[in-house]
Parts: structure tokens; sequence; C-alpha cells
């Protein structure tokens, strides 16, 4: 999203899973010489991971985790897909940029569809630098646009597309809302729409926020069935979320 191995680091900087807060950390881990390096491709019951021979212990951490972050997408989301992920270490920033671009380079994880398919592409530096907690959650963040692309239009707002990743990859970890979303206040009048600015990281949590919200009114299904109704469209409507209810559900939820 360098940190203080206590909860209180892991939960503050919890933005991470989009690579945000990740991004701002001092980073230790030096670039991989892929000249002495070889592909490396390990197997899961869910999925692959293909990385340098050189980033190994990086894999074994991805790997041990696939299945059981597949199958807690899966749990939530009733939906056809293939239950499956492929995830890709490139060896250089090289090679991450030219499979996720520059403007993503700096995230710790993005999922992306190209000719080969649907991956989740990781930045092996701010990978390598996650808790175990954290890099679940952030592989379950990126299974669960892997698993809805197919379902979310490409003009869906991303308070519904990135809060919805986020409830799916925090449901059922035991973290709460202050834990996940350390910036948040109950100060809000709008949907979030600056996921790019200087206010992104907040952005995030408030999107966060609006599924919990949206949980504590209709349940975990109904969550699902609103993310499904309208990330398939083409434009959403605002009034879809009642901000009144919303902010007076963060007053009571975090004061």
């Amino acid at each position: 999203m360098k940190h203080l191995r206590t909860l209180l680091a892991v939960t503050v900087a919890m933005t991470f899973l989009l690579g945000l807060s990740v991004a701002m950390r001092p980073v230790e881990l030096q670039p991989t010489e892929t000249v002495h390096c070889k592909e490396a491709v390990l197997t899961a019951s869910s999925g692959t991971v293909t990385s340098s021979s050189c980033d190994g212990e990086l894999a074994a951490r991805v790997l041990a985790v696939v299945d059981d972050s597949v199958s807690g997408v899966a749990n939530i989301l009733d939906i056809s897909w293939s239950r499956r992920v492929d995830v890709v270490i490139p060896a250089s920033e090289s090679e991450l940029v030219s499979l996720v671009g520059p403007a993503f380079a700096d995230m710790a994880g993005i999922a992306i569809r190209d000719g080969a398919g649907q991956r989740v592409v990781l930045n092996r530096v701010r990978a390598a630098a996650l808790t175990p907690l954290e890099l679940r959650v952030l592989l379950r963040h990126e299974i669960t646009h892997v698993a809805t692309r197919d379902q979310t239009s490409d003009s869906a707002p991303l308070w519904l597309v990135e809060g919805f990743a986020d409830w799916v990859a925090f449901h059922g970890l035991g973290v709460s809302l202050r834990q996940a979303a350390p910036l948040l206040t109950s100060n809000v009048s709008a949907l979030p729409t600056d996921f790019s600015g200087p206010g992104r990281d907040l952005a995030y949590q408030q999107a966060y926020s609006i599924m919990a919200y949206l949980e504590s009114r209709v349940g975990e299904r109904g969550v699902v069935d609103f993310f499904l109704q309208h990330a398939s469209r083409s434009a959403v409507d605002v009034s879809s979320v009642d901000v009144a209810g919303w902010r007076e559900f963060l007053r009571s939820s975090i004061g």
C-alpha cells in the first residue's frame, strides 16, 4: 500500500489491497537481475502462480493462500465463473509496466484481462512487504474483480466496483470497519468520486463503508444482489444509496 508488525500497523495500512498506501512505504527489496533467473510456475488446485525463480519465497507465500482466497470469494459470489485464478509476479519493473501500464505500476496488485486471459498481476516489491493478512486481502480483492468481470460494465462507478471488492476481501476475516478504514469519518454528503487524486485512499475506504452500510440494511445476500443489479448497467443512479442513512450508519459505527 517498512511497517510495524502490530495489528494497528496492519489495519492503518488496509488500503494496501488496492496498492495505494503500499506505494508510499519505503522499498527494501531490490529489483531482480532477471538474466540469472528462470520462469517458474507453481500449481494449486484453484490456479497457478507464475514468477521468476528468484522470487520463489513470494511465489510460495502466494501459492499457500490461492485456494483459500478463491474459495473465500466463491463462497460469497454464487455466480458463474471459473473459480480459479492465475497470478503473475513480473520479475522486473519493465515487465510489470508492460502488463499493467505505468499508471498502475505502483500498486501492490491489479486484475487484468488481455490476450492471455484474466490474471492477477502482483508488484513483487510491494507484495513481498505485505503481512499474511494483507496478502490474503489483496488476493481476495483482485480475485473478486476476476470473478465479476463479465457482470461489470466498464462505466460502472468505482465506488461500487472497488467498494464491493473490498467488502468481499474483508468478509469473514474479523476486521472491523474502523480497522479496515482508518481515514473514515461520518462527515459524508455524497458518494465518493476521487479515486485517482489526493483523496483516493479516503474514497476507497468510503466505498467499502457503503457496502458495509448496505449489509447492515439488507444482509450479505442483499449486498451481492445490489452489486450484480447495478454493476452491469451503463450508468448507476446515485440515489441507489441513501446517503443520509449511510451517514447515520457511520456515526453509529465509528462516531
